[in-house]
Order: structure tokens, then sequence, then C-alpha cells
């Protein structure tokens, strides 16, 4: 299985994420009104860290996209949701399929890693900061990393 994150700063305060698993693949953008780096660190330490469910905001003006993850064993369920409003408090099952796919957990944490550390040496800290609006998620980042060292023998 190959998974592969791209995530890039666009204009100001806008982002645009491509996420490929296997042959499976989709695009997202992501707004400043949320932090979509960090929340997509944040849930993939969490299902590495042994949750049954995590998500990711990818928040557009208007609309979202949801990073739904669900780890099964060593490997993980992705799916990306759409829902027309920002903020949407509709359950999953009511977003509009844009990827679902299976992968190696520790492969899709991996590729969450390689995206972090792109996008950093690609605009810096100051230079991040600046044009999404929030701190680079260096603490989510280094948990991450730390968890997925510790876990590797679990998760494949």
């Amino acid at each position: 299985m190959a998974v592969k994150i791209d995530y890039r700063l666009d204009d100001a305060g806008w982002a645009d994420c491509d996420v490929a698993i296997d042959s499976k693949t989709a695009s997202v953008e992501a707004s400043y009104v949320g932090d979509a780096l960090r929340d997509l660190v944040q849930a993939t330490l969490a299902i590495v860290d042994g949750a049954p469910y995590a998500v990711a905001r990818f928040l557009d003006e208007p609309g979202e996209c949801r990073f739904v993850l669900e780890p099964q064993g060593n490997q993980t369920r992705v799916r990306l949701l759409s829902f027309p409003e920002t903020w949407s408090e509709e359950p999953d099952g009511a977003g509009a399929v844009r990827l679902d796919a299976m992968c190696l957990l520790r492969e899709f944490a991996e590729a969450v890693l390689t995206a972090t550390r792109t996008i950093l040496s690609s605009h810096g800290l100051q230079n991040y900061r600046e044009r999404w609006g929030h701190e680079f998620p260096w603490d989510a980042v280094y948990k991450l990393d730390s968890a997925l060292q510790r876990a590797v023998s679990d998760i494949g």
C-alpha cells in the first residue's frame, strides 16, 4: 500500500491537501478559520495512541471536509467526507464520500509526518505563521513522531 499526503499553503490563509492511498485520490481545501494541519496531526496521534476513532476538520468557507480515521488492527480506514456547512453538526453518514480507503496505520502516520516536514522545510516557522495565521504544530508533530516510534511494533 502506498500513502501520500501533499499539504501546501496557498494564498494567505488557505491550504490545499492532496491525499492518495493506492489508486484512490482526493483533494481538499482548508481555510485559516480552523487549523487543518494541527487537526490532522492530532487525529493521527489519537489513533496511533489507540483511539478507535478520530476526526480532523478541514474548514472551508463555506463547508468542511472531515478526515475520519478508524483503526482496525494495524490498518486504518481513512474517509474524507464533505459537508456543505462549516462546523457541521451532521453525523459522518450524512457527508458526501470523497475518499474511502484502507492503509497501514504506520504508513498513514508516516505520510502525515512527511507532509509536516515538507511544509516546514518549504516555508520555515515565521513564513508558515504569516501565511497560515496559526503557529506550526510543533508540539503535536513531536508527540506523533514519539508515539509512532513507541508503537511501531504494534501497528506494523
